[in-house]
């Protein structure tokens, strides 16, 4: 009887264990190639700051990039199966031979609304740099395979905003604002990104602010382009106009807007524009544009996110969103099987030989300052002595805030031996706005500070006391109105405080990017005597 009850529950143990494994091997399965059917969808498609969208297809792929300004890496690379779930797999601009940034404007300066385009076997990324050192304006870069290696820039030379390029027809054509609202369009060799067809003006605005996020298409017997107008605000729009000729005359669409939701003050979405369409195996047509989701009225510090709409041609062969034009919160899923990427962890432990994709710097970064081998399982940050407040690379590295209600937290290792020394947890609008949650010295001490830095001056402080030697852990808390700043040190945990959504939102600071999250440290001055070690960073998302 004992031999039998021994081997009966050895058998009852085993099974467990196999449905167990095979649980965690269908779960495993579905979290990386998940293929089920799915009613509905929900935008923004991509959260947190991805403005100006783009999007090519090719096969049952579907690729998309956005607009990155002053951020390192640049522009980057979608890859989807299904227009609605999207992976990060790379960016076009990821060297600093291919993306000069330093001296750029912080939320003005740097990358600007780049095109995709996909052409026998070469995809071709175009925009514009804007203010980075050894930058010309207008470039081109190309690769094989879309997550990269992508090549340096083939720079056309000249200093027009949101360029684009389309291929018609065995033709390269040129297409981009002249910036006195008009737009030019010429045919380039794609291999030396000069022109064969010089620029010529085709058409102009169609009464809007602003004309510019161009994208030219051939359908039917038909050429069109389609733009952004209105500004990035709250009038923003897209416009339609087509002519048999792709040098004109251009008559515009008579059902304009494309899609705009300026007309619905209450819609959770605004400033929608700077669309690209693209066509589905079964004949479908969708539109990706960029939009804002305000918070507490006209006030959004996310940045401005990807959205994705479905698009109806009438008889006339005019297109446009929905019945009306308006960017809604769900849609029916595209006729196409649901894709599902598999996540990402919440947790960082920096044990990996590189730097996950999602981490980013500002401008271009001097790598000494940072290492992922000095002390393995960590991430190391050496404090320079550029801050906040000159123009450069400081010893930062964050990613975007993708959701309103999120929690950002780290372990800090680190004992600063003279008062200039900081190291810690920065929300980040820009240079001149920015929340900071800091471990300091202060009167002899080591010391938490949460800092407030708005419009460049230091508007609050606050301090607490921490043990002298022993790891930190910050965490920030975000609601759609507030962060909260804490302190662990040993078994104590303390709020240090609060700080307001509005005050670093673009409408309040200005500019195009929405609010970074990440770690920072500075010697203010002067390099830091020893350096940070962050054990790991959880990013978890809530909404």
């Amino acid at each position: 009887m004992v031999n039998f009850a021994i081997s009966t529950n050895f058998k009852i143990r085993m099974m467990k264990n196999s449905c167990r494994l095979l649980l965690i091997l269908i779960g495993l399965w579905m979290a990386n190639n998940v293929s089920i059917a799915q009613e509905t969808f929900r935008n923004p498609i991509i959260t947190g700051m991805n403005p100006d969208p783009s999007i090519c297809r090719v096969g049952d792929d579907f690729y998309l990039v956005t607009s990155t300004f002053e951020y390192f890496p640049g522009l980057p690379v979608y890859h989807s199966k299904d227009l609605v779930h999207w992976k990060l797999i790379g960016h076009a601009l990821s060297r600093p031979e291919n993306n000069p940034l330093m001296g750029c404007s912080a939320s003005t300066g740097g990358q600007y609304a780049p095109t995709l385009r996909y052409h026998e076997g070469t995809f071709y990324v175009i925009g514009t740099n804007y203010g980075g050192k050894g930058s010309q304006g207008v470039f081109y870069v190309t690769a094989k395979n879309p997550a990269g290696p992508w090549s340096d820039p083939v720079w056309v030379g000249n200093w027009y905003v949101d360029p684009s390029i389309e291929f018609i027809d065995g033709k390269m054509y040129f297409l981009s604002p002249d910036n006195q609202g008009s737009f030019l369009l010429g045919v380039m060799n794609p291999e030396t990104g000069k022109f064969v067809e010089p620029l010529r003006k085709v058409a102009a605005g169609l009464g809007g602010s602003s004309p510019e996020g161009p994208h030219f298409y051939k359908m039917g017997e038909f050429y069109y382009i389609m733009s952004a107008e209105g500004g990035t605000g709250y009038e923003h729009r897209e416009v339609i106009q087509r002519s048999k000729s792709p040098w004109g005359p251009y008559e515009p669409s008579p059902v304009n807007p494309v899609l705009s939701n300026m007309n619905c003050p209450g819609h959770p979405f605004q400033a929608i524009g700077h669309a690209d369409l693209v066509q589905l195996k079964d004949g479908s047509w969708w539109a990706v544009c960029l939009g804002i989701r305000p918070v507490d009225g006209k006030f959004q510090h996310l940045g401005r996110e990807t959205f994705l709409a479905p698009v109806t041609w009438d008889a006339d062969g005019w297109p446009k969103v929905g019945k009306d034009g308006v960017v809604q919160e769900t849609y029916p899923f595209p006729n196409l099987p649901s894709h599902v990427w598999a996540k990402q962890p919440v947790r960082d432990d920096f044990d990996a030989e590189t730097l996950g994709l999602d981490w980013t710097f500002i401008r271009n970064p001097a790598h000494s300052f940072w290492s992922l081998t000095e002390k393995p399982g960590s991430l190391r940050l050496k404090g320079t002595a550029i801050n906040f407040t000159t123009n450069d690379s400081p010893s930062f590295i964050g990613r975007r805030q993708a959701a309103f209600n999120l929690t950002a937290s780290a372990k800090v290792s680190f004992i600063p031996k003279v008062e200039n020394e900081e190291a810690g947890l920065v929300v980040r609008a820009d240079d001149k706005n920015h929340y900071d949650l800091l471990i300091t010295k202060r009167n002899g001490q080591r010391t938490a500070m949460l800092r407030k830095t708005l419009k460049d001056k230091v508007v609050d402080t606050i301090y607490k006391e921490l043990p002298a030697t022993g790891d930190v852990i910050l965490s920030i808390t975000a609601t759609k109105t507030a962060y909260t700043f804490e302190v662990k040190a040993g078994h104590a945990v303390e709020v240090l405080g609060m700080a307001s959504t509005r005050d670093v939102s673009n409408e309040v600071v200005g500019g195009f990017t929405g609010v970074f999250i990440g770690m920072y440290v500075s010697g203010n001055g002067q390099a830091n005597t020893n350096p940070a070690d962050f054990d790991w960073f959880d990013f978890r998302c809530l909404d």
